[in-house]
Formats: structure tokens, C-alpha cells, sequence
């Protein structure tokens, strides 16, 4: 009879650790598998920024390349944002702005640019060049590149533009 009682009493006892290790086991693994998951969104989430803070490096140093007129001193600034351009922009895109950059007769616009730099973000390529706004008249000196959507310049883009505001308010 202390036989059985024992017997039972050391199976329920080893009945018990068993489950609770399983249990423990169980909620290790779990939780292992859960953080596993968050890891790799979060590392995705990691790329997806990294990517579109290296794709805005393109209009910043496009609106450094405007900003400054063609003949005066190129600040240290516009340098370091051509080198990072180059470092990690994918190579099609760094090929572009650099022949955009140097104005080669080959060079694709800015507006073609920031569409290039769109697509490689979103691969969206549905926004065409004349959904960019470019506001700056100012910049527009003889010495500098024309800035032209297909033959039109920023100029006259802009004061269509107004001169749709204006329509538009007086309707």
C-alpha cells in the first residue's frame, strides 16, 4: 500500500514538473518566435528608411545645385552631398544625377530625376514631370541650366501655374 501511495505521490510530483517545464518550454518558445518576428520588421523597416534617407539626399543636393548660380564657389556642403550621392545611391541613379550634375548633353532634367529617385523609393512610376512644382524664378540666370519640363521653363511652368490660381479664385 506505501508502495502505491508512493509510486502515485512521485508520479503526480513528476506529472507536475513535466508540465511545468512544457509550460515553460512553451512560453520560451513563444516568445522567441514573436521577437523573431518583430526583429526582421523591424530590420525591413530599418532598410526602408535607410533607403528613402539616401533617395532625399537627391533633392537636397539638387536644391544645393539650384541654389548656388554656375561660376561662383561651390560650398564644402554641396561636395559632401555629391560624394554620399555617389557612395550609396543605386548606380543608375547616381549615373543620372552625376551626367545631370556635369551638365552632359545625355543628362536627364531635374524633374526627370526626382521622378528616377521616386520610383527607385515607392516603384511607383505613374507621376509624370509636370506634377513637380518648382517655385524660384530667382534662380533662373542665364548662366545656369535651363530648368524645363520638355522644352518649357520653370518660369513659365510657374506663371501658368499662378495664372491658374488666379482663374481659379475669380470662378
Amino acid at each position: 500500500m506505501i508502495e502505491v501511495l508512493t509510486s502515485l505521490l512521485a508520479g503526480g510530483l513528476a506529472g507536475t514538473v513535466v508540465a511545468f517545464l512544457l509550460k515553460t518550454w512553451t512560453e520560451a518558445r513563444a516568445k522567441a518566435s514573436i521577437e523573431h518576428e518583430y526583429n526582421q520588421r523591424l530590420e525591413i523597416f530599418k532598410r526602408q528608411l535607410d533607403e528613402r534617407q539616401k533617395i532625399a539626399l537627391v533633392s537636397e543636393l539638387l536644391a544645393e545645385w539650384i541654389a548656388v548660380p554656375r561660376g561662383e564657389q561651390i560650398p564644402k556642403d554641396r561636395n559632401r552631398l555629391l560624394f554620399e550621392a555617389s557612395l550609396w545611391l543605386p548606380p543608375e541613379l547616381a549615373v543620372e544625377l552625376s551626367k545631370t550634375l556635369q551638365l552632359k548633353p545625355t543628362a536627364k532634367s531635374i524633374f526627370e530625376i526626382f521622378l528616377l529617385a521616386r520610383r527607385q523609393l515607392t516603384g511607383d512610376a505613374s507621376l509624370a514631370s509636370e506634377h513637380i512644382t518648382f517655385w524660384g524664378p530667382e534662380f533662373e540666370k542665364p548662366s545656369q541650366p535651363p530648368y524645363s519640363h520638355e522644352g518649357v521653363t520653370a518660369t513659365q511652368v510657374m506663371l501658368t501655374s499662378v495664372s491658374n490660381i488666379r482663374m481659379n479664385r475669380t470662378a
